[in-house]
């Protein structure tokens, strides 16, 4: 095998063993925590904290990505997951663990995790031809849609037939297999970082506002943001209420929510396996306005009704059309974006959208609350629809045409 398709192999196992962990992580602390307190407040604290390092750690992450050697901080991030969660495991086994410290040891997990992110991508572009990028950015939104489908189910399963504590006892486990998947990547970096974790820390600002400026740099890269942080508030407005509008509103079973979010996962792999196909015949700015286009229907489809015989298809439709958008916007990023400061970006355009999804639950779950469910459905609707159309007549849909890299003077 050659050493490039190598490394793109164990790549792919890294990210899928560690990603399968998170989901067992996710379900066994807001387990334990409601074991503990009785309290589902409590216990739905505990998951949402996970979100919050994302923006707030997030935007030094990518500085940090950028300034290390990308392959020893992914192997460094894997590992000290393992650890925090090995503690957690620990925890576990007490008869009375202290809560307080459960919820220090989950955002401990949560802040090294948005580090993981963009040191992946960066070593991503290193160690991936640019022909196989397109396969490999569709291969991992594929997995992580996989995953967010099936992920509830196992994690649950797992928890509840081992344990909190032994489930996590096979999270760690999972998070050091990932960081041996990267152990045995090439020894010899392409890049020739090797800045200490402490040094790295230092004087964030500057490279912090490199990565700001990368991103608005070029117009497209600009727009896009700004596009993709108004189709994230129209998703999440919406998803974060699914639960309240099938099981209270419309008072549909579990079943029907559960088939719900299967077919918004079986639509996103269907999707992500059509994307490189279509990218080896179209640019990648025609392929986001169709992905656009394709949300905007299927977030106003349910208006008529949140029955389930509606709801189903159109969230396959939206899960097919968020891997077209993803697979688009990430393929064009590594082209226009040097590898050198592609960690920063990334984390600068991933936190930018993070900021999104807590406004929006928040103001969907008062329409919700106030209005009819066909209210949350028309707003997230017009909202994508405005996305779609300034993506169709504007820069972001004339994305992919050849031009250079963009690098610091």
């Amino acid at each position: 095998m050659l050493p490039e398709r190598r490394d793109e192999t164990l790549l792919r196992a890294a990210f899928i063993v560690s990603t399968a962990g998170e989901w067992v992580f996710r379900f066994a602390l807001p387990l334990l925590v409601l074991d503990l307190t009785g309290s589902a407040f409590f216990a739905a604290f505990t998951y949402a904290l996970e979100f919050v390092p994302y923006v707030l750690v997030g935007l030094v992450s990518g500085v940090v990505a950028d300034r290390m050697d990308r392959r020893k901080l992914m192997i460094g991030c894997n590992l000290s997951s393992s650890v925090v969660v090995g503690g957690i495991a620990l925890l576990c086994l007490m008869e009375r663990p202290p809560v307080v410290a459960v919820y220090v040891a989950a955002f401990t997990l949560s802040c090294v995790r948005p580090l993981y992110f963009p040191a992946f991508q960066g070593f991503l572009v290193d160690r991936v031809p640019e022909e196989r990028r397109a396969v490999m950015n569709a291969w991992v939104q594929g997995s992580e849609s996989l995953l967010n489908m099936l992920g509830p189910i196992v994690g649950i399963s797992v928890v509840a037939f081992l344990g909190p504590a032994a489930a996590s006892t096979v999270n760690a486990v999972a998070f050091a297999l990932s960081a041996l998947c990267i152990v045995l990547t090439a020894t010899s970096p392409v890049t020739t970082l090797t800045t200490p974790l402490r040094q790295a820390l230092r004087g964030l600002t500057p490279d912090l506002l490199t990565g700001f400026r990368l991103l608005f740099a070029d117009p497209v890269l600009r727009s896009g943001t700004i596009l993709l942080t108004l189709t994230n508030f129209a998703v999440h407005a919406v998803e974060a209420n699914l639960v309240y509008v099938v099981t209270e509103v419309t008072g549909q079973s579990k079943f029907a929510l559960g088939l719900t979010v299967a077919a918004q996962g079986a639509g996103a792999v269907a999707g992500a396996a059509v994307v490189p196909r279509l990218m080896r015949r179209f640019a990648e700015g025609p392929l986001l306005s169709v992905g656009m286009g394709a949300l905007a229907v299927a977030l106003l489809l349910p208006m008529t009704t949140a029955n389930v015989l509606v709801l189903a298809p159109a969230w396959a439709v939206a899960g097919a059309a968020t891997s077209l958008i993803v697979v688009g916007w990430f393929t064009y990023r590594q082209k226009v974006v040097d590898a050198e400061y592609m960690g920063r970006v990334v984390a600068v355009n991933r936190a930018m959208s993070f900021t999104a999804i807590l406004p929006a639950a928040l103001l969907g779950g008062w329409m919700v609350a106030a209005f009819p469910p066909a209210v949350l459905f028309l707003i997230a609707g017009l909202v994508q629809g405005i996305a779609w159309l300034s993506t169709l007549f504007g820069l972001v849909g004339k994305a992919g045409l050849n031009r250079p890299s963009l690098a610091v003077e």
